[in-house]
């Protein structure tokens, strides 16, 4: 077996086997194990209230949450660092109406550094991790990843 090839495959495995403890704490204190999303997409989108295009987006993605949340498993992140209260509040205020999350998944997940913010992270139904999308996302960017994927 080529080198390259056994290196890919040994990386998908590794991938796949950390992703396979992480759990995910939803804003109201729900675990979700990051496994039992197996069969969805799953996206991760990381704003901050300083940033416009993220306060923009936000519709997109709750239109977007609305047409496909049987499909897709769709969370916000605030990148802020806020308290929950602090969270709690700006979802209201931006009248987010998809899951968010407490706490900062990106380690343990594996994601790497966040080269700014929105960015929304994709994951295949397989739990792979497909792309990251930089800049503001709309309706139909969000559904071209899962249709052509």
């Amino acid at each position: 077996m080529p080198l390259k090839k056994l290196v890919f495959l040994g990386l998908l495995f590794i991938s796949h086997w950390t992703q396979a403890g992480v759990v995910l704490t939803d804003i109201q204190g729900k675990k979700i194990a990051f496994h039992d999303l197996k069969g969805k997409w799953v996206m991760i989108n990381y704003w901050a209230s300083w940033c416009q295009p993220c306060v923009d987006e936000i519709q997109e993605f709750n239109r977007f949450y609305q047409i496909e949340k049987d499909r897709v498993a769709l969370f916000a992140v605030n990148y802020e660092g806020l308290s929950l209260a602090e969270q709690r509040q700006l979802i209201k205020q931006y009248r987010i109406r998809y899951p968010s999350l407490q706490n900062d998944p990106r380690h343990s997940l594996e994601l790497g550094d966040i080269r700014g913010v929105p960015v929304t992270f994709v994951f295949n139904p397989r739990g792979q991790f497909m792309t990251a999308l930089y800049g503001s996302q709309t309706l139909d960017t969000l559904r071209e990843i899962i249709r052509r994927s």
